[in-house]
């Protein structure tokens, strides 16, 4: 992957993309899958943004029962298919469970019911040629169940459990950047650290950006025929270089890792009222043998850059927690990382609490709503919904362009690493010819994290054995990554590596050795400068404001 601005300044491209959030690289894969141009810019890093916090649940639709909305669920449970096929290594099932009460609508009978709705809504599920993605009927457990499955919690209150199965992304920045880089091997332009700073503009039509390169200040005109907004909550500071604005804001998702509190299920708690916070549905996630718990969700009605994440916003969320569960005791202290993001929220329920957001994303035509041409935005909060949303987005753009296009193939066709029939079996011949040098959790790693091009990996290992060093053990996270990082996927901070290449940040401050020596590789690369190394070091630490200070010392 080349970031090469004058190929960006130097055509006209059939779609720009704004954005290279989920929604954005999805778009922009979709595109080029049609037979399109294509360019995607990101004024941060990829995903460094909302697309950064996620509770990795690709949900099927259970929750929205109570909406009553079916076609809705079967949205959902279709798409958890769809993610499932097209990235066979990172998206795999999930048991999930939530305990049943005396309460009607949480009673066995209830949640019994639902399931097997449930089920119905979603008869394909197993159709899927893999057999690790086949997911079980939805069952009831009793109270003496329920406490075998969850030690340690007060089951006195609850009169069982509702069982079902969902999905769970691995790594959902990796998700993200497979996405980025199938667009790439399909033909796209993408370059990170490019800001859109103003529209092109003719009468009433949209034309492109100006752009500002950050890294060397260089600002140059990328021309479009249709630009597709997926700034995400930055959407309308977009919209206002074109006089625009929408009818939404944000609201502050906030997420918590904790030490694991139970292992193979995610397990949905109910709150107390606490803090002037009413109930609310906290989901412990095993992931990467912690807990990730969420999402707590505060109303911000500022500009997003303005938003500052405090210690007392991150206690009320662990106050509401160990309300759901007295026996966690959860403080400050026991918080390994704190990931937040911003969503979308209708401005005529901004007031509301708790709080609503827009739910499973839009596509806004600025033609209809505001007699602006060329102009597409995208407004989503959910991986699970993101590759319809960008299919409806490409219908439309396609609808705009007049052109004879590629039907959407985003449903069918796996992103770069996913060409996996059987993931089991994948794993297992990975395991067997793995060289000597590199261990099987690393292998393992390497085949959940990159797929089918694991072995791109580990291809110099035998010529250069270092490359198979773990840089902070005992995470199985290589030094081949990093270099990989560099000089394949267009990391240019160490940020970039630690939180976004190679997940050796994803559950916590990595140590100080590992990341000096991320630091030095990066470094002897870009011709960094010692103070400039540990000036990076220092941008790392920083995304850990929570990390006791003697493990980041230590």
């Amino acid at each position: 992957m080349e970031r090469n601005l004058e190929r960006l300044a130097n055509q006209t491209f059939d779609v720009l993309i704004v954005g290279g959030g989920i929604h954005g690289a999805i778009t922009a894969w979709d595109a080029t899958l049609r037979g399109l141009s294509v360019a995607l810019i990101e004024r941060g890093d990829f995903g460094s943004g909302t697309s950064q916090n996620s509770l990795k649940i690709i949900h099927g639709g259970l929750r929205y029962l109570q909406d009553g909305n079916l076609s809705r669920i079967r949205m959902m449970a279709r798409e958890r298919t769809t993610w499932m096929k097209i990235a066979p290594h990172l998206v795999h099932p999930l048991t999930c469970l939530i305990p049943t009460t005396p309460k009607i609508s949480r009673s066995r009978l209830a949640m019994g019911f639902a399931l097997t709705v449930n089920d119905i809504l979603s008869f394909d599920r197993n159709h899927l040629v893999d057999p690790e993605k086949h997911l079980l009927d939805g069952m009831v457990v009793s109270q003496r169940e329920l406490s075998r499955i969850l030690p340690g919690y007060d089951v006195s209150t609850s009169t069982g459990g509702a069982v079902w199965y969902d999905a769970q992304i691995y790594n959902s920045e990796r998700l993200l950047l497979e996405f980025i880089l199938s667009a790439v091997d399909a033909g796209a332009e993408v370059a990170n650290y490019v800001e859109a700073i103003s529209f092109l503009q003719k009468n009433d039509r949209i034309t492109g950006v100006r752009a500002k390169d950050s890294q060397t200040g260089q600002i140059f005109d990328i021309q479009s025929k249709v630009v597709i907004n997926c700034a995400g909550a930055w959407m309308d500071c977009l919209l206002e270089k074109a006089a625009l604005r929408s009818e939404y804001m944000t609201s502050v998702a906030m997420n918590v890792i904790v030490d694991q509190v139970w292992s193979g299920v995610a397990v949905g708690l109910t709150s107390q009222p606490v803090n002037g916070n009413p109930p609310q549905i906290l989901f412990v996630v095993p992931w990467r043998n912690k807990s990730m718990i969420g999402t707590r969700h505060i109303p911000w009605r500022d500009a997003p850059h303005t938003f500052k994440l405090s210690e007392g916003m991150v206690q009320e969320f662990l106050d509401q927690i160990n309300s759901a569960h007295p026996a966690l005791k959860l403080c400050l202290e026991d918080v390994r990382h704190v990931t937040w993001g911003f969503l979308p929220v209708d401005r005529a329920n901004a007031n509301k609490h708790p709080v609503q957001l827009t739910r499973d994303g839009m596509v806004i035509d600025h033609h209809k709503k505001d007699r602006i041409s060329g102009l597409i935005s995208i407004l989503g909060a959910k991986y699970t919904t993101a590759r319809v949303v960008g299919e409806q987005a490409m219908d439309l753009a396609v609808s705009k362009l007049g052109m004879k296009a590629k039907k959407c193939q985003t449903q069918m066709m796996p992103i770069r690493g996913g060409q996996i029939e059987d993931f089991r079996d994948f794993l297992r011949k990975a395991l067997r010819k793995a060289p000597r040098v590199v261990n099987e959790r690393t292998t393992e790693h390497l085949v959940y994290t990159y797929g089918s091009e694991y072995q791109k990996l580990v291809e110099g290992v035998p010529r250069q054995p270092d490359l198979a060093r773990r840089i902070d053990p005992p995470q199985p996270v290589i030094v081949a990554e990093v270099e990989h990082a560099i000089h394949d996927e267009m990391a240019w901070t160490l940020a970039d590596v630690i939180g976004r290449r190679t997940g050796l940040g994803a559950t916590g401050l990595p140590s100080m050795a590992a990341l000096q020596e991320c630091a030095s590789l990066m470094g002897r690369e870009f011709l960094w400068s010692p103070e400039r190394e540990q000036q990076e070091i220092n941008s790392v630490i920083q995304m850990y404001p929570f990390k006791q200070m003697e493990t980041i010392t230590a």
